[in-house]
């Protein structure tokens, strides 16, 4: 009797220590569910460029604080140097399944150089890049989403992380002629699998803090009538001057991308601009440019990238508002082609070499012994890791 009372004994404090044990798993896997929850994404690039037309400064520019750069360069713009571009760590959170939130921290010699007004300053080697809350609106049609805070913009064929781009360099549309962020609002509606559209309010351009008491329309329409093409037609227009809520600044952008094959991807960029802010001809600027982009891919190991790119920057305004003035005091006209190979040496790992040759219709482009000339040509190297 004593066995069986002891046996029960024995049954009863073990079930007591499994139900137990039990709770306490479930309490710590509810205490570890924001990170179950999580997703962390990043990325970072090494680069190194050299300038072959060897650019210095004459002592009059240098005792003004100018350094030698590569001309109509933003992100590598110092020659023959070697840069940590940018790392970034991207949070993304869904604590329910009707709202998300993402943030990017960027740290790195790049963040310099795209800092939203109001939000870092000058030589800061470090950036929030984005910080949004997304609501799902599934009650609406096909279902709405609902974007609010900082974001990139939906213009243009390139983007801030270098893991991202086709290339090494940045191009002249990406430096000059787009935004890079937006803070407001954007919705985002799918009519079907083919059409969509993102429509939203926003500070402006590169604006965490507002210049002036008018706000921006940030818009882009995406249609996929096929697997393998891409059509997206966008704009932002509103008032982006100092203290100045009438005079508007208005972008067009579209792009077609072409991708019959997993090996390879063609692309189109146009970007047509104007604002009445800025000198040019009856006090309205004027800027447009196209990109072309084939993007060949051989298996897991070898890729070849081609970009051909032309600017028109009507008495230097793109560069003004793209935050990286030109330098132009009239209409400039430039050209760029780039040739960049891959090496795929691990997953998510990219070994890059690039060459690209820039020209323009002024002598901008400075040498070794202080002139300048029409072209410049560079050499590029670019390790790029993602995860």
């Amino acid at each position: 009797m004593r066995k069986k009372a002891s046996a029960l004994t024995v049954g009863i404090l073990g079930f007591l220590f499994v139900v137990t044990s039990a709770e306490l798993f479930a309490a710590e896997k509810k205490e570890d569910s924001f990170w179950d929850k999580t997703k962390v994404t990043g990325s970072a690039d090494l680069n190194y460029n050299y300038n072959l037309n060897r650019p210095t400064t004459t002592p009059v520019l240098a005792a003004a604080g100018a350094q030698a750069a590569n001309a109509y360069r933003v992100f590598d713009v110092s020659p023959n140097t070697f840069n940590v571009g940018l790392v970034e760590l991207a949070l993304e959170n869904s604590p329910a399944d009707w709202i998300t939130f993402r943030t990017d921290l960027d740290f790195g010699r790049d963040a310099q150089f795209y800092h939203a007004r109001g939000f870092g300053v000058g030589t800061d080697l470090f950036d929030l890049q984005q910080a949004f809350l997304v609501f799902n609106v599934d009650q609406v049609g096909h279902g709405l989403k609902i974007k609010a805070g900082k974001f990139v913009t939906m213009h243009g064929m390139e983007v801030i992380e270098a893991a991202a781009n086709y290339n090494v360099s940045r191009g002249l549309l990406f430096n000059y002629a787009i935004p890079l962020t937006h803070t407001g609002i954007l919705g985002s509606y799918s009519f079907s699998d083919q059409v969509s559209l993102d429509l939203g309010v926003v500070n402006g351009w590169n604006n965490v803090t507002d210049n002036n008491n008018g706000k921006s329309v940030h818009a882009m329409l995406t249609v996929k009538p096929v697997e393998t093409v891409t059509f997206l037609l966008g704009g932002t227009v509103g008032p982006e001057q100092n203290g100045n809520d009438r005079t508007l600044r208005t972008l067009i952008d579209t792009s077609l991308i072409y991708a019959p094959t997993d090996h390879w991807t063609f692309a189109v960029n146009y970007d047509l601009g104007r604002d009445g802010g800025f000198g040019g001809t009856n006090g309205v600027a004027d800027w447009q440019g196209v990109a072309a982009y084939a993007d060949w891919k051989s298996g897991d190991l070898l890729g070849l990238t081609v970009r051909g790119e032309y600017l028109n920057d009507d008495t230097g305004a793109a560069g003004i508002m793209a935050g990286a003035a030109t330098g132009a005091t009239a209409s400039t006209n430039l050209q760029e082609g780039t040739l960049t190979s891959h090496l795929y040496l691990a997953d998510g790992m990219d070994l890059r070499f690039e060459y690209r040759h820039d020209h323009g219709n002024f002598g901008s482009f400075l040498r070794g012994n202080g002139t300048s000339r029409r072209f410049q040509d560079t050499l590029g190297a670019q390790l790029v890791y993602s995860f």
